[in-house]
C-alpha cells in the first residue's frame, strides 16, 4: 500500500513562539521554524527579485556591449575638437529639430550653425544641443529609467559616435520620447 505525503501542518507556540512547521513524507519526518524558512527563501526572492529587473532594462547586455565599444572608439579618435551635424525629434524649440552643425573645443559647445540657413544660434540657445559625450552618457543613463520601454541605437563604423538613437517610451507615457541623429563628425577647422 503507498503512503501519501500530507500538507504541512503549522503548529503555533502557545507562548507566542515562532511557528513550527511539519511535512510529513513517505519516510521522514521535516520540522522546521517559519523563521528559518524565510531566511532561506528571502535572498532567492531577492535574487529572482534582481533578476527579473534586469529583464526590464532598455539595453540587452549585448546593446550595452556594442555601446561599449562603439564609446571606445570615439575616445580613441585622432582628433579631440570637432565639428558634427545634428538634430532632435522631441518636443524641443525649433532651433533643436533642424539640422545644426555644432562645434565642440575643450568638451563644450561653442558655436551651433543651422544648417538651411546658414544662421548662427545664440548663445542662450546652445543648451538646446549635445556634445557626441552627452550623447553617450544619455544612453548609458537610460538604461536605468524606469519610463524608458527602449532604446534603440545605431553607431558610426569607424569613429563610433552614435548616428541615430531612439529613446522609446513606456506605452501611456505622453511627451516623453526623443531621437538624436548625428552626422559628418570631423575635427574642427
Amino acid at each position: 500500500m503507498r503512503q501519501r505525503a500530507s500538507r504541512p501542518q503549522l503548529k503555533r507556540d502557545p507562548l507566542g513562539g515562532a511557528a513550527k512547521v511539519t511535512h510529513r513524507a513517505p519516510s521522514r519526518v521535516f520540522t522546521g521554524t517559519m523563521t528559518g524558512l524565510r531566511s532561506f527563501y528571502a535572498p532567492l526572492l531577492g535574487l529572482l527579485g534582481v533578476s527579473l529587473a534586469g529583464c526590464k532594462s532598455p539595453l540587452s547586455p549585448s546593446e550595452l556591449r556594442r555601446l561599449a565599444q562603439a564609446e571606445a572608439r570615439w575616445e580613441a579618435r585622432s582628433f579631440q575638437d570637432y565639428t558634427i551635424e545634428m538634430r532632435q525629434a522631441c518636443f524641443c524649440p525649433p532651433e533643436a529639430t533642424q539640422w545644426a552643425r555644432l562645434e565642440v573645443r575643450g568638451g563644450r559647445i561653442a558655436r551651433v550653425v543651422l544648417l538651411d540657413t546658414g544662421a548662427e544660434v545664440p548663445p542662450d540657445k546652445l543648451v538646446y544641443f549635445r556634445t557626441v559625450e552627452h550623447v553617450f552618457a544619455s544612453i548609458w543613463q537610460a538604461n536605468n529609467a524606469d519610463w524608458l520601454e527602449d532604446v534603440v541605437a545605431e553607431y558610426d563604423r569607424l569613429l563610433g559616435f552614435p548616428t541615430q538613437v531612439d529613446f522609446v517610451p513606456e506605452p501611456g507615457i505622453l511627451d516623453a520620447g526623443s531621437t538624436f541623429s548625428l552626422r559628418n563628425a570631423a575635427p574642427a577647422p
